[in-house]
Parts: C-alpha cells; sequence; structure tokens
C-alpha cells in the first residue's frame, strides 16, 4: 500500500526511528530493505547532531518526538532526501510543531544542489503547544533525488510531532494515475489487512485522524508501519476503485471480542459503541461489509499466535459467535492449507 497506493512522500513521518548523522554504507553492505528491496528514507540533522535530541518525555504520537536546540544565527534541523519530483507539480502538506518564544521555523522542498534549486516557506510563529501548520511547494526541476527540510533560528528549542508531503492531485490521499489503472482491473474484491500482518495488528489503532495514530513494528516483516492507512481510508479506496472490500480480523494475537468490535465499527449503527466512535470519525453510515475472514494462515508455525488444530478449532468458532452476534448478515471465511502444504 506505502509507496505504490498510498501518496505519503515522506517515510517515518511520525519519527518512530531516532534521528542520527548520515553514515556512509559498509563496503559491500545490501541495499534495499526488509521487504522487497525498498529501503526506508532517514531523517538526519542539519546543523550539529547532537542539536536534535528524541523527547520521551512529551511525544506528539508514540514513544518519542524530535527536539530540536536552536541557535540565533545557525539553521539547525532535520532533512530527508531520496523522493521523486516532478517539474511542474504542486506539492502540499502540513507539520505539527511547538516552539520556544520567537523561534523561525522553515520548510524547504529542494530539487537540485543549486542554491536556487529550492523553494523555502517561512512559517508562522508555532505556540508553546502543538499545532498544526499548513505549507505548498511547486518542484521547478525533475529529480529522483529530493529532500525535504525542516530548520529554525532562535533561542530555546522546537518540537517536531508529525509532517506530512503529498502530491496536490492526490485523491484522499491515493496515488490519481494507480487508482485509475486498477479501476481498469475490474477486480472483484480486495482484502485488508493482508497476508501475516494481520496477526500483529491492532484496529483500534488504524482508525481516528492519522497524525495521532501510533506507528508501531510489524514482526511479521521486521518494517515500521505508520499506521496512515486504516479501516476508514480502506474503504475509502474501495470505493474509488469500485470493489467489495473483504476484511481478515486478527485470529493470531487478537481475540474475539475486538474482532466482533471490528465488525460493529464497520457495519454497526451509531447507537451502538463502535458505530458511534466511527460515526466521530467522520463516516456516520454503516459500510456494511460482507465479506469476513478469520486469521491468516493459521497452520503455519510462521503466523504469529498459532496454536494446534485442537485449540485453532475452538479460538475460531469463538470469533464466528462473537462476530455474528455483532452482525448476523456478514459471511465468514476461514483460511486452510493447501494439500501441497
Amino acid at each position: 500500500i506505502y509507496r505504490s497506493l498510498w501518496s505519503e512522500m515522506l517515510d517515518d513521518r511520525k519519527f518512530y526511528f531516532p534521528i542520527k548523522p548520515e553514515e556512509a554504507p559498509a563496503p559491500g553492505a545490501a541495499q534495499g530493505g526488509p521487504f522487497r528491496g525498498m529501503q526506508m528514507r532517514k531523517w538526519h540533522p542539519i546543523g550539529p547532531g547532537e542539536a536534535v535530541v528524541m523527547d520521551k518525555d512529551q511525544p506528539f504520537v508514540g514513544e518519542q518526538s524530535p527536539r530540536v536546540d536552536l541557535d540565533p544565527s545557525t539553521p539547525h534541523g532535520i532533512r530527508q532526501s531520496g523522493f521523486a519530483l516532478v517539474k511542474g507539480k504542486k506539492y502540499t502538506g502540513h507539520i505539527w510543531l511547538r516552539a520556544a518564544p520567537g523561534a523561525k521555523v522553515k520548510v524547504a522542498l529542494v530539487w537540485g544542489e543549486g542554491a536556487n534549486d529550492r523553494q523555502t516557506v517561512a512559517l508562522p510563529t508555532p505556540p508553546s503547544t502543538y499545532k498544526e501548520l499548513p505549507f505548498t511547494f511547486t518542484a521547478q526541476s525533475d529529480t529522483s533525488a529530493g529532500t525535504f527540510e525542516i530548520t529554525a533560528t532562535g533561542t530555546g528549542n522546537y518540537h517536531i510531532g508529525a509532517v506530512s508531503l503529498m502530491p496536490a492531485d492526490n485523491l484522499d490521499g491515493f496515488h490519481p494515475e494507480v487508482i485509475a489503472q486498477l479501476k481498469q482491473l475490474h477486480s472483484g474484491f480486495w482484502r485488508l489487512p493482508g497476508g501475516n500482518f494481520i496477526s500483529n495488528f491492532n484496529w483500534y489503532d488504524s482508525v481516528g485522524p492519522r497524525d495521532t495514530r501510533t506507528p508501531d513494528f510489524d514482526h511479521t516483516w521486521n518494517a515500521m508501519q505508520t499506521n496512515d492507512v486504516g479501516m476508514d481510508e480502506f474503504m475509502t479506496f474501495c470505493k474509488l476503485i469500485g470493489v467489495e472490500p473483504y476484511i481478515t480480523v486478527n485470529a493470531g494475537f487478537g481475540d474475539a471480542h475486538s474482532a466482533a468490535q471490528e465488525v460493529e465499527y464497520m457495519n454497526g449503527a451509531t447507537t451502538t459503541p463502535m458505530g458511534a466512535l466511527r460515526a466521530r470519525n467522520g463516516h456516520p453510515a454503516s459500510y456494511g461489509v460482507k465479506f469476513w475472514d478469520i486469521g491468516n494462515e493459521p497452520y503455519g508455525p510462521w503466523q504469529l499466535g498459532r496454536t494446534d488444530l485442537k485449540y485453532y478449532l475452538l479460538k475460531h468458532n469463538e470469533f464466528a459467535k462473537a462476530m455474528r452476534a455483532a452482525d448476523p448478515s456478514i459471511t465468514l471465511l476461514a483460511s486452510g492449507s493447501m494439500p501441497e502444504e
């Protein structure tokens, strides 16, 4: 979903990982990331590395947020590089900031090495509590090595909560050109969450404002998940490409109660607790999701929360009972191994 369907350009936009000075790769080191060769872009300091501290006392989201100590004359901040920009294309974003009085914060989009190969936007002075500040850019050159910078001068420090950068022509956060291609496939239905990832997925964390959803670590694929595409975004995606949604509940580390509440969130009336939560998140109408899958590859020793067949049967039936109590009209699917497995 991320990189291919979702149009967010910045990796680790909620700062799950510490921010460290850039290091040259070791000779012969393997390139690429933990999942299908994708390498995660990282944040690096602008100015002295010790000026950027990961604050764990009052994080904006997750376990930590970067605090940047200021200098009156030298810009201090962070940057991320390595994404593509298109000449003449508009990009929009926002950043959550809080700062000491007098901090002068700027964001910049960079497309080359020259002094003029950038656009810089001066932001309003942030208050002492987190505030969302928008910005826009227009790239003046094509590049596959674009850079986004956040810097400031002044005294004291400033904190960065979360930041986002997307092409302005995104469709509810998705790439319009990819949506156009997928519509032509006329798929029957799409499943989310898919694969072994589901057994460590907490759906409660995947709803509500995206900027305050906690990023988490996917132990199946050994990768950080930004938690930006959740249940409501999935339903928007299905509507955009014209397919039936098919949802898998976590029957690995999850439990029947959370699965039933997930059904209620997607299908329940606004008079139910989870239906009311969906309405508060901006979606009062029931989604009416028909197809539901209980777990993923539960027979495999690679599956988080795997049990033997005896206990799997008990667990599966407990899930089925609870989910049907939340919505008797749903169609349930079970997962089983093929003969060659």
